[in-house]
């Protein structure tokens, strides 16, 4: 097994420490992870259940601050002091500290969460359907999962809430939440940082600071995180490396408290990830089907038409031939205000959060040393806004209650292209099926591109009440109503590659039918 071994040098207020040889391994969403040893989640995960004996955990999870041991929901809190234990900085990581919490991840665009197995399928990703388990950082939905894969920088907690949240919470969530809370700023100065070297050029650096302006009155804080770790598979193709990781994320924050019963926070934060990340690698060829019969125009024959010779199969060799650009690169930033006022019997808060999330990727499409599919991308330009307003009963009543209304607006627009190389032709149509004048007509430098525009907006009023009918007895209940507009329009074009005019018209007529049954001309909306 491959583990890095850490040095972690950590410095606090007025005192440094350096911490012995720790032994750690990084997992970054977005790119395999190395292997990771069996014990270390159950080791953090019972050093985070001793933490929590004998300790008053705070947490949110009904719009309100207490005890976790008070809260009558299905709910996990992972601590800012286990996550810096863990070593844990992504959610892909957090996983291991939280039961029945999964996070699946082939790149950002494409990442699932489930909770108890509830959330969404892997293999089905839509721009215009929002995940089943809402993601809230500082009470602020994120509508696409991409927008949580970056590093957790200079956290209080997460919760994990299993189950539906939708009298609680402005989106609805229907297989459960994970509400992130970072550190807010401080009136006594702060300052924390941490600096860690591995193997595989692993270095990660993280800080954060915080300081009165105003005394009592305004405080700021500023959190930096930035991680890189080399590739580690060998692309023998290009000399490279592939399956790297590269972050860097930057938190800036102001806490305005005018008076002893109105808190004013503001947040604004970037975020940038830039991989040479997703290759395949080939673990298994089968050239037959269980019953024995032979799979036709399998990988071999394909490959041996091509005259291409496969790397030996091995995937502990960590190597790939790919011939084309491979990237996972995206960009996330966004500002939100949060106003708290404290009336005495009760409290209003308001939330105004807006974002924008860019993902660029590229893919070599066959993942081997042959120009066969040398384009596969769909990019995302995805802005969101959104605005809710709560209020809330304070101390303790008969009835304790939260209610609110929620109102979210988000466009993605999307940019996909499909690309054929030299080799496409022979390896899909074989000059035994197709005339190689048709299917390289048809499929040597072809190009198919993509537009997509779906957009929500969403308005919600959601109440949820709790009566303390004794001691021993409290019944809640709740109420939501959502009205979702949701409308987009999907295009394709074929845009490049030979101009079919130039063939006779029987064989233009053979080359569009094969470019059709590979990437039509399409165009449709659809409206809910």
């Amino acid at each position: 097994m491959s583990f890095y071994n850490n040095l972690i040098i950590n410095s606090l207020v007025a005192s440094t420490a350096i911490a012995a040889l720790a032994t750690g391994v990084a997992s970054p969403a977005g790119a395999a992870p190395l292997e990771t040893p069996a014990e270390a989640p159950e080791a953090a995960a019972a050093e985070a259940a001793q933490d929590a004996i004998g300790a008053e955990i705070l947490v949110t999870a009904r719009r309100r601050e207490e005890r976790a041991q008070d809260v009558p929901i299905a709910l996990n809190v992972v601590g800012a002091e286990t996550l810096e234990r863990s070593g844990a900085y992504t959610l892909g990581q957090v996983q291991q500290l939280v039961p029945s919490l999964q996070v699946f991840s082939f790149n950002p665009r494409n990442t699932n969460i489930n909770i108890r197995g509830l959330g969404s399928n892997i293999a089905f990703t839509s721009d215009g359907l929002e995940n089943g388990v809402g993601v809230y950082v500082d009470q602020v939905y994120y509508g696409r999962v991409g927008l949580s894969q970056f590093d957790l920088v200079d956290l209080e907690r997460i919760e994990v809430l299993r189950g539906p949240q939708g009298t609680l919470f402005g989106k609805n969530t229907t297989a459960g939440a994970i509400s992130i809370s970072s550190r807010a700023p401080s009136f006594d100065p702060e300052f924390s940082g941490e600096a860690t070297l591995g193997d595989h050029g692993y270095h990660q650096v993280r800080g954060s600071a915080s300081a009165p302006l105003i005394a009592d009155k305004l405080a700021a804080r500023i959190s930096i995180a930035d991680t890189h770790r080399d590739g580690f598979i060998d692309n023998v193709t290009t000399g490279s490396k592939a399956q790297d990781y590269d972050n860097f994320s930057v938190r800036g924050q102001l806490l305005a408290k005018p008076t002893d019963t109105l808190a004013i926070r503001l947040i604004g934060d970037f975020a940038r990830q830039r991989l040479n990340c997703c290759i395949g690698v080939v673990t298994a060829l089968f050239d037959t089907f269980d019953n024995g019969t032979p799979i036709a125009n399998s990988f071999r024959q394909r490959a041996a038409r091509a005259g291409y010779t496969p790397l030996p199969i091995d995937p502990f060799a960590r190597k790939t031939d790919a011939d084309g650009h491979y990237q996972a690169n995206m960009k996330s930033y966004g500002v939100s205000g949060q106003i708290d006022w404290d009336l005495g019997p009760v409290a209003l808060t308001s939330i105004t959060a807006w974002r924008r999330w860019i993902w660029n990727p590229a893919n070599d499409g066959d993942s081997i040393g042959l120009p066969i599919i040398t384009l596969a991308e769909q990019a995302n330009r995805q802005r969101q806004f959104s605005q809710e307003l709560r209020i809330a009963s304070t101390g303790t009543n008969l009835i304790d209650y939260v209610a609110g209304l929620y109102y979210f607006d988000q466009t993605v627009n999307g940019y996909g292209a499909t690309g054929y190389g030299s080799a496409a032709p022979d390896w899909f149509l074989p000059a035994a099926a197709v005339p190689s004048v048709v299917s390289q007509a048809a499929l040597n430098g072809f190009i198919a591109r993509s537009t997509s525009t779906p957009s929500i907006k969403s308005y919600a009023a959601f109440a949820q009440g709790t009566w303390h009918a004794s001691e021993a007895l409290s019944v809640t209940a709740g109420l939501r109503f959502t009205h979702e507009d949701k409308d987009g329009r999907y295009t394709q074009t074929q845009t490049e590659g030979v101009d079919l005019s130039t063939l006779p018209d029987q064989l233009a007529g053979a080359a569009q039918a094969i470019r059709n049954s590979f990437n039509p001309d399409l165009d449709f909306t659809a409206k809910l």
